[in-house]
């Protein structure tokens, strides 16, 4: 059980980390294209879907990391 928690904190917190450096890059990628004329869309469409994705991983290790430590105690 406790393997299974740190498994789903680690999840959580790599899940949430991925996503920030993610919006940090396409943040980055916006502002150094800015004025240029150039296409981005073809980098931040591909990193936006993966930073929902790991959002979503993120949040779903939290839910099964609360369900597994309220039915520890």
């Amino acid at each position: 059980m406790q393997q299974d928690l740190t498994t789903l904190k680690f999840v959580k917190y790599a899940g949430a980390t991925i996503s920030g450096l993610i919006v940090a890059g396409i943040a980055t990628l916006m502002f150094l294209a800015r004025g240029t004329g150039e296409d981005i869309t073809g980098i931040v469409a591909p990193a936006i879907l993966i930073t929902f994705l790991s959002s979503v991983a993120a949040v779903g290790a939290t839910v099964l990391q609360w369900r597994a430590q309220k039915t520890k105690r």
